[in-house]
């Protein structure tokens, strides 16, 4: 019986003198192209002029489609000065979260401490601290 289903299933194999088949590749992804050949010069000129005007390298991440690293990879290429990132304190956050529960913007409170708003916004999170919309009502 086991003979049968063998043979059986040897008839729905391809012939082995013929061309091998290729299969499709289910749930990998297609090799990365080189940085090198998906990015060109132009869009390099404009993700270093975007950083040194300000934007993050993060931004750029989600902007052009590719991994921060990739990001740091063309600016380093550049000459780029890479800006640290800054973490605030605990001394820093505790002082957000006051000026923030008095009613202050994540954007002023972040200028007084010399950085984005986000980062204050991702350090009141941590903290467990709730949003507030632009109106000043709690944020659901």
């Amino acid at each position: 019986m086991q003979v049968e289903a063998l043979e059986k299933l040897l008839t729905k194999l391809p012939d082995s003198t013929g061309p091998t088949p290729t299969l499709p590749r289910r749930g990998i992804p297609p090799r990365a192209r080189k940085l090198e050949r998906r990015i060109t010069d132009t869009d390099r000129a404009e993700i270093i002029d975007a950083y040194d005007t300000g934007s993050s390298a993060k931004q750029l991440a989600a902007q052009w489609q590719l991994a921060k690293a990739s990001i740091l990879t063309i600016l380093r290429a550049a000459g780029a000065n890479i800006r640290k990132q800054r973490r605030l304190t605990d001394e820093e956050i505790d002082h957000a979260i006051t000026r923030y529960q008095h009613g202050e913007s994540l954007q002023r409170i972040g200028d007084h401490l010399g950085v984005a708003h986000t980062t204050i916004r991702t350090a009141l999170e941590r903290r467990g601290i709730p949003r507030r919309d632009t109106h000043s009502r709690p944020h659901h």
